[in-house]
């Protein structure tokens, strides 16, 4: 199958369709811009889809690339849920990170107790309301980690129906030796998946997982896709292609960096 090479912006501005209740995935390894296109992504939602409520779950204790994000999209960032009000002058936010503080002190168990229940009510309540997008970037960390595989699960399967859909990424589709892995849902549920150039055979075995597709045929192409040395306010980073996969087609193309 000849695959479609299209520019970001034409991809962004033109191609990207996003209907409420939709799933998306991005995987791919770390440190080649899953994060910013994703961000990107969801900023031409929000535009499009004020009427949805966007939430993003921070798992980490630090991110540099969800402050600047936030920042740039008019994201409220706040620690607990629901979110505290807003005073009488403030406008109302486009959407919320929810970045629950991590403990100062106590066990790794007790930390990830803490931000666990925090995040939980985020999902909780974006499932229960509906109409709703919830990001959960790093969805290893969140699901595996923090033991919210059932909650992420509870959305890729029933919120649809009712217009909540999850987001996520990803850096290792295989998982780890027993460490656990992300339920298969999160493969197979989203109508929206974005791969990055991965050369490790174990982590495109699991494209079968996604289901519609030659994932043969899918893992050829991301073996393939071009990195390029990109100057970031982070340093300089190996930016891949991505390979998006429209599943109701399926449709596929290739996005520039």
């Amino acid at each position: 199958m000849r695959v479609a090479e299209l520019s970001r912006d034409d991809f962004l501005n033109v191609y990207w369709d996003y209907q409420p209740g939709e799933h998306v995935a991005f995987f791919e390894p770390t440190q080649q811009g899953k994060t910013h296109l994703m961000y990107q992504m969801l900023g031409v939602t929000m535009d499009r889809c004020p009427e949805l409520s966007a939430v993003s779950l921070m798992p980490k204790s630090r991110d540099p690339a969800t402050r600047e994000w936030a920042g740039r999209l008019g994201m409220r960032v706040v620690d607990r849920w629901p979110p505290p009000g807003r005073l009488p002058w403030q406008e109302k936010p486009p959407g919320y990170v929810l970045w629950p503080k991590h403990l100062a002190r106590g066990t790794v168990k007790a930390n990830r107790e803490h931000v666990a229940g925090i995040l939980r009510a985020g999902l909780h309540q974006q499932f229960k309301r509906g109409s709703s997008i919830t990001v959960m970037d790093d969805m290893y960390l969140g699901a595996v980690l923090l033991g919210l595989n059932p909650e992420c699960e509870e959305i890729l399967t029933a919120g649809g129906g009712g217009g909540a859909g999850l987001w996520l990424t990803s850096q290792k589709p295989s998982g780890t030796r027993g460490g656990g892995s992300l339920t298969s849902f999160a493969y197979n549920s989203p109508q929206h998946i974005i791969l990055g150039q991965d050369p490790m055979v174990e982590n495109r075995k699991r494209f079968d997982d996604i289901g519609g597709i030659d994932s043969g045929e899918v893992a050829g192409i991301v073996a393939r896709l071009r990195k390029h040395r990109v100057e970031t306010p982070y340093g300089i980073k190996n930016i891949s292609e991505k390979l998006y996969i429209r599943k109701d087609g399926p449709y596929m193309a290739i996005i520039g960096i």
